[in-house]
This record gives C-alpha cells, sequence and structure tokens, in this order.
C-alpha cells in the first residue's frame, strides 16, 4: 500500500497505485515527481471524502453573526484551504530545492495562514480544520519524521485550546485533534506493516527464483559437461587409432554442448522442462562414455508413469547419474522407475560424506558409518533434495552393500 492511498484526519487506504520511484524513498515517503494523471483520481477521492468534516465551521461561517466581509473572507480561506490540503497529495514536493520535510513546513504554514483568515467568522470552529495539517506530515513522510511532528502539532492544537476561552466547546476542541491523531498514526503503522511485508514477500520470491535458476543451471551444466568432458577425452585418444570414431565423438560433443547451451537459456527464462525418456537417453550415452555398464528403464517403463512426476524423476535421474560418473568409480549402475519410486544403485566406492544431501542425515549416517553432522550436503544433491521435497516426497542416500569394502551407493526418490 502506498503513502498515496490514505490521506486525511481520518485516515484512510484505498488501492490506488504505489507510485513511489525507487531511490532514498522509504515506506509512506513521496517521490520529487507529481502524480501520474492515471493515479489522481483514487487519491483524490480518497483524501477528499475526509473533507466532509469541514461542514462543521462552514456551517459556523454561513450561520453566524460576523460580517459579511468576514463570512467572504472565511469562505475564500476554506476554499483555499482546500485547495492546497488537495493539491499536496497531487504534489508534495512543489519547491524541489529544498528537502521534503522543508516543503511540508511550507504547506503547513499555507494551511495555517487559510485556517487563520477562517476565525473572525467560523471562530472556534476553526479547530476543526487543524486535524488536516496533521494528515500531510503523517502519511507522506517516514514515521520517524512524521510521528514526532504530527504529536508536536497536536500537543500545541490541544494546549491551545485549553489556553482560549471555550467555555463548553473546549471538550469539542480536544477530542476530535486527540482522536484524529490516534486514528491516523494506527493506520500509518498499520501501512507500514504491509509495506514491510509486502517488500519480504518479494525478497522471498526473489530469493527462490534465484535458487530456483542456480539450482537449474548447475542440474543442466553439470551433467552437460560432464559428457562434454568424457567425449572430449575419448575422442582425443581416438584420434590417432581411429579417426572417423574420433570425429563421431567430437560430433555428439558439439550436439550435447548446443542442448546444453538450449537448456541453460531455458532454464534462465524458466521454460526449461526437461523430459524423461530423454534423459534416459542421456544417461545411458553418459554412463556408456564413461566405461560403466548401465541398466536403464525401457520406453515402456517411462510411459507408464503419471506425467505430474516424469520432470522431477528426469531432474533427479540426471543428478544422480552425474554423480555416479564423477565420484562413484563404479563399473555397474541400475535405474529402476516405479510409479512412486526411482531408485540408482551404483558398484562403487560410495559417496564420500561431504557429498550427501542433509535430507534424511540420520538414514544417510546409520548406513554409511559416518556422522550425520559431518554431512555437509554437495549442492547437487542438496539441490535435488529440495526438489523432491517440495514435491512432497524423501530422498534417501545410503550405502547399496554395507559393510563391504566397496559399498556402491543407493539413491532412492519416494513421492
Amino acid at each position: 500500500m502506498s503513502a498515496q492511498a490514505a490521506a486525511g484526519p481520518g485516515g484512510q487506504s484505498s488501492d490506488a497505485p504505489d507510485v513511489r520511484s525507487p531511490g532514498p524513498f522509504g515506506p509512506g515517503e513521496w517521490p520529487e515527481e507529481p502524480l501520474a494523471p492515471e493515479d489522481r483520481v483514487p487519491v483524490l477521492i480518497t483524501a477528499g471524502v475526509w473533507l466532509v468534516f469541514l461542514t462543521i465551521p462552514l456551517v459556523s461561517i454561513v450561520t453566524g453573526s460576523a460580517s459579511a466581509g468576514a463570512k467572504v473572507l472565511g469562505l475564500v480561506g476554506t476554499a483555499a484551504f482546500i485547495a492546497v490540503y488537495m493539491g499536496h497529495f497531487v504534489w508534495p514536493w512543489p519547491l524541489r530545492g529544498l528537502p521534503h520535510w522543508a516543503n511540508t513546513v511550507a504547506t503547513s504554514a499555507v494551511l495555517l495562514l487559510c485556517v487563520a483568515a477562517t476565525i473572525p467568522a467560523a471562530g472556534l470552529g476553526a479547530f476543526n480544520f487543524l486535524p488536516y495539517t496533521l494528515a500531510i506530515w503523517i502519511f507522506p513522510h517516514h514515521l520517524r519524521v512524521g510521528m514526532p511532528v504530527s504529536v508536536g502539532l497536536a500537543a500545541l492544537w490541544i494546549t491551545s485550546s485549553v489556553l482560549v476561552d471555550a467555555g463548553g466547546e473546549r471538550f469539542w476542541m480536544i477530542v476530535p485533534t486527540a482522536l484524529a491523531l490516534v486514528i491516523m498514526l494506527a493506520l500509518r503503522l498499520a501501512m507500514e506493516r504491509e509495506e514491510r511485508s509486502r517488500l519480504l514477500g518479494e525478497e522471498l520470491a526473489l530469493s527462490r527464483q534465484r535458487e530456483r535458476v542456480g539450482r537449474d543451471v548447475h542440474d543442466v551444466l553439470g551433467h552437460s559437461l560432464t559428457v562434454i568432458t568424457l567425449k572430449t577425452d575419448l575422442a582425443r585418444r581416438l584420434v590417432d587409432a581411429d579417426p572417423e570414431q574420433a570425429r563421431a565423438e567430437l560430433d555428439e560433443v558439439l550436439a550435447v554442448s548446443r542442448q546444453a547451451l538450449a537448456e541453460v537459456r531455458s532454464a534462465v527464462g524458466g521454460r526449461h522442462v526437461p523430459d524423461l525418456d530423454t534423459q534416459v537417453a542421456s544417461s545411458r550415452t553418459a554412463l556408456e562414455a564413461a566405461g560403466i555398464a548401465a541398466h536403464l528403464p525401457t520406453g515402456t517403463s517411462v510411459a507408464s508413469l503419471p506425467v505430474a512426476r516424469r520432470e522431477l524423476f528426469a531432474w533427479c535421474l540426471r543428478e544422480a547419474v552425474t554423480n555416479v560418473i564423477r565420484h562413484a568409480d563404479a563399473s555397474r549402475c541400475t535405474v529402476t522407475l516405479a510409479a512412486g519410486r526411482l531408485t540408482v544403485v551404483d558398484d562403487g566406492a560410495g559417496l564420500p560424506s561431504s557429498a550427501l544431501p542433509d535430507a534424511e542425515p540420520m538414514d544417510a549416517a546409520r548406513s554409511t558409518g559416518r556422522s550425520a553432522a559431518a554431512s555437509a550436503p554437495g549442492s547437487g544433491l542438496r539441490g535435488m533434495r529440495d526438489r523432491v521435497v517440495e514435491a512432497g516426497g524423501t530422498l534417501t542416500v545410503t550405502d547399496a552393500r554395507p559393510g563391504w569394502e566397496r559399498p556402491g551407493t543407493l539413491l532412492e526418490v519416494r513421492l
């Protein structure tokens, strides 16, 4: 909610667009630029609705016993007061060479002159104008400025009402000012809290978006660069013995790099959705290039999976196979897929504790003999864990053959 969305002695809010510009202006402080034309009507309506309370001094001016000249002066002062007050919410910074608070001081001085012009005809009814001067301090400024100034002004008005000879009218001079101050400050504090909550929500959403992009880019590049490294190394070894095969491997490297570039662009744009069939084929290619016997699901098994789970399983399979190639030192890798379950098993040396995720630390610690506290998650498995948890599932990483010299690794995703 913007500061322009609230104005008036009783304080009110609206859904007027937030027109604050970025920079030093915090919640509730207005920029130098005037309101855009399309934003003026809702703001003026919101600020103007409270002018109904000026009917009290207007009645006093019109029906009072003052001279005609005093009545004309009072009406002109009232009209000028309304124009300056409403104009302040359209353009609260008319003197751009001065600080914001100095502009408000100038506006307050003009408003008080207008009030003074109504006193001969309105008498004590002129006190009904004073809460409006509090509004232009409370809403357009930071609370650290608006609160002390508005409280000081209210104290000045109340002191003045005590000192004047008001008779039985003193109560009605004090209560409206004090009540208006309390209402406006309460609303202003609520606006501040709402604005901070909105900003916090935006920061949280931005943080989640950055985390998602980073996770997607990591998973895309981790797998693709692993395949590119393996195939480039293979092509280098074949370049003399089998030039044609080396050329074929380099062609695959080029295809993988182009695909990785397209996937990174899609991931950054939030449009990348991996295909499970493609990922199974890519995993087979990567494992074979690393000299690892691959036992992967058939196309029929993949097709039988619910569509909603294929994307998650594709991401998890990509990261799991990448870890097998990079860390396991395995000769065999077996992948199984079921409706709510993905397992990746290898016969390697087992993942190091630094690569374990913290999703199921106790399971991992029991099966590997490593302490859960020492199992700092690797970024790849941590990203996989986050995906699984967001989908309402669980990720477990354990030794495939506990107690063996080469225990291998079992990664299981359950939904």
